[in-house]
Order: C-alpha cells, then structure tokens, then sequence
C-alpha cells in the first residue's frame, strides 16, 4: 500500500477475497467500542502480509 493510512475500505480491497471482506466488515460491526482498535489492527496486519505474499 502506499503511505496513504489504512482504512476499513482499503483493508477489504487489499484482502481480495468477498469472504474476507465480508469477515472483516461484521467483525467491525459487531466489536465494542473498546475492542474496536484491536480488530482494525489485527486485519490491518492481515491485509499487509496478503499484499507482501
């Protein structure tokens, strides 16, 4: 990815697969507030290591 930040958006495009994508948006979703950065940052790390693979 470029030096733009990561964004919910961008995780979903950089996974490529619908299942994923799906899988991300309703962790989000269902994550409580507190919870809610430790999500991102978990499919942050995800999206990175399929765009390096």
């Amino acid at each position: 990815m470029s030096d733009q930040p990561w964004t919910i958006e961008s995780i979903r495009d950089a996974l490529g697969n619908p299942a994923l994508a799906q899988r991300i948006l309703g962790e989000i979703n269902r994550a409580p507030a507190h919870q809610l950065l430790a999500v991102f940052a978990k499919w942050e790390r995800i999206a990175k290591d399929t765009l390096a693979a």
